[in-house]
């Protein structure tokens, strides 16, 4: 097939000498986006001539795209462009400059080898439809110069509220919220994620996000920890307390630091306080075993974890016969947060762990006979905690 050099004018891009039209368009596609996963790219027949689709697979109608474009090109590939029926509102030919904010906006571009222009359809996702708008934040994520570090977070209450806070710690609402949401992740509180992180998972519904979750404080002018907020693919269905987060957190292996807990102990003594022991988690070790009898799935959780004891108001920690009784109340408590932690995630349908994933890799004809896109609260889950303690004190 006979293959031509594409002439830009002076306000496109130059071309790569000895490439055709088509490979330097594509190039210039693909270099804007960098890997961005759900870009896609669908060849077909025009003319006789080779033709690319693009179009964005999050915010873009493929039964739109499939209706008004694939099936009408497929059946007509002799026709001329214009006599080809479509029901998807064709825009005037626009120039290869012109390419990314269509895409960005959920249309679907047409370039075929020996055309000087190219053809934009819009294809958008009625959003209106959707339980969930996202469109701001995907907007970001597909912008080549949107801040793809910034973090993400759910606030409680009205968003509005978090804009207007009065804080007096920094000179942007901005800047507060990042070292906020960043000293929350150092102390176990919240899961690290950001726009690039984050989006994939919300638009994409794959292993399920779980986001810091705050609320504001108008007459403290803070902001306040409340907890992580759970996702079932792109809506929010529960919430975790600060303790369950810490432990979610251990469980999926993201902590890199030393993250510390109260926990309560037997003792029912008046002065609260001599009830409660402080314990910090110093290594983790999480490990996912899937259990498979008789085409069912169970999920054991083991998680070995060796701390030290930062505080015991009762102190007495010299006597071996106590550090033993204190050990298994401490695993006690921690093994309950644990499972109410778990409990919260089936009953929200979050599948955070990615057991659905994790089936997928090791079972992978159980997941798509019975467990693909299955509520994760059907696939019964344990978790086993062992705990090392290592020393019970600043000196020892």
């Amino acid at each position: 097939m006979k293959r031509r050099l594409i002439n830009y004018k002076s306000n496109e891009q130059p071309s790569d000498i000895g490439k055709s039209a088509l490979e330097c368009r594509v190039e210039f596609i693909k270099d804007a986006f960098g890997n961005t996963e759900d870009l896609l790219m669908l060849p077909i027949l025009y003319h006789e001539e080779k033709g690319i689709l693009f179009y964005f697979e999050t915010i873009s109608d493929s039964e739109k795209i499939q209706e008004s474009i694939l099936v009408p090109l497929s059946k007509n590939p002799e026709l001329d462009f214009g006599d080809i029926p479509y029901t998807a509102e064709t825009k005037s030919k626009i120039k290869l400059e012109d390419t990314i904010n269509a895409l960005l906006q959920g249309n679907t571009i047409l370039i075929v080898q020996e055309e000087d222009d190219l053809f934009s359809f819009n294809t958008k996702k009625d959003l209106s439809r959707s339980p969930q708008d996202y469109s701001e934040l995907d907007y970001v994520y597909r912008n080549p110069k949107g801040a793809l570090g910034a973090k993400v977070a759910i606030i409680e209450g009205k968003a509005m509220d978090a804009i207007r806070l009065k804080q007096e710690e920094t000179d942007l609402n901005g800047r507060y919220y990042d070292e906020f949401l960043k000293s929350g992740v150092a102390t176990g509180f919240y899961t690290d994620y950001n726009v690039q992180s984050v989006c994939p998972l919300l638009l994409k519904h794959t292993k399920d996000p779980l986001l810091p979750l705050i609320k504001i404080h108008s007459k403290g002018h803070r902001a306040e920890s409340v907890g992580m907020a759970l996702f079932n693919n792109d809506k929010m269905t529960g919430k975790l307390t600060i303790p369950e987060s810490k432990v979610f957190i251990l469980l999926s292996g993201g902590i890199k630091q030393k993250v510390s807990f109260l926990v309560r102990t037997k003792h029912r003594y008046q002065q609260n306080q001599l009830n409660y022991v402080i314990v910090e988690i110093l290594n983790s070790r999480p490990k996912t075993k899937l259990n498979v009898k008789n085409g069912a799935v169970t999920a054991k959780l083991a998680l070995k974890l060796q701390y030290r004891i930062r505080e015991y108001p009762k102190n007495h920690l010299s006597s071996s016969l106590l550090l033993k009784q204190l050990n298994n109340e401490i695993n006690a408590g921690l093994t309950n947060t644990a499972k109410k932690t778990i409990s919260k995630l089936q009953e929200a349908n979050c599948d955070g762990l990615g057991i659905e994933e994790e089936i997928k890799v090791h079972h992978h004809r159980l997941w798509e006979g019975k467990y693909k896109n299955v509520a994760i609260k059907e696939i019964p889950i344990k978790v086993d905690l062992q705990l090392e303690l290592l020393n019970s004190g600043i000196i020892n």
